[in-house]
């Protein structure tokens, strides 16, 4: 089972902020967390990223989920400046982006719209197929909102056994 943290998060973080939000994902790479502004008038978007259960080892592939749930008492409108709804980034230590989803890819260029009844979730998952070498990454998963979103997590891959 994995431990979820509570953080708030912002969608560019200061570089005070990120230390201090990693300290808050669990080895396996979740957390927890509402977006940026909600709360008013009823709305409230709480996000969350996982990177699986247990750690990955080294080289085996890794899922990552991404999930914005409405836990307001309204209806949520979600707008979007593009066909995109989210991406995800992996940072290594050194602060190099190692991999990320988007990359290379072309999205529609028409607004878009998803809408939450309360209660409601939606997921967004990718696969780093070929997986990681062993390290500590950080992990930013964005729900590419209009007025985007981050959350972040830790991932600790180990080893090959």
């Amino acid at each position: 089972m994995i431990s979820r943290a509570n953080t708030s998060v912002r969608a560019v973080a200061p570089a005070v902020l990120l230390p201090l939000l990693a300290a808050f994902a669990c080895a396996a790479g979740s957390a927890t967390g509402p977006a940026d502004g909600d709360g008013e008038s009823g709305q409230e978007l709480r996000l969350s990223l996982s990177t699986g259960d247990e750690p990955p080892r080294d080289a085996a592939p890794i899922v990552l989920e991404l999930a914005g749930t409405n836990e307001g008492q309204a209806p949520l409108v979600l707008d979007f400046p593009d066909g995109q709804r989210y991406d995800f980034e992996v940072i290594s230590e050194g602060g190099a982006v190692v991999w990320q989803w988007a990359e290379g890819m072309f999205f529609a260029q028409v607004l878009g719209r998803e809408t939450l009844d309360p209660g409601a979730s939606l997921n967004w998952t990718a696969t780093i197929e070929a997986g990681l070498p062993a390290g500590v990454y950080r992990v930013l998963a964005t729900l590419t909102t209009v007025e985007p979103h981050t959350i972040e997590a830790t991932l600790t891959v180990l080893p090959r056994r």
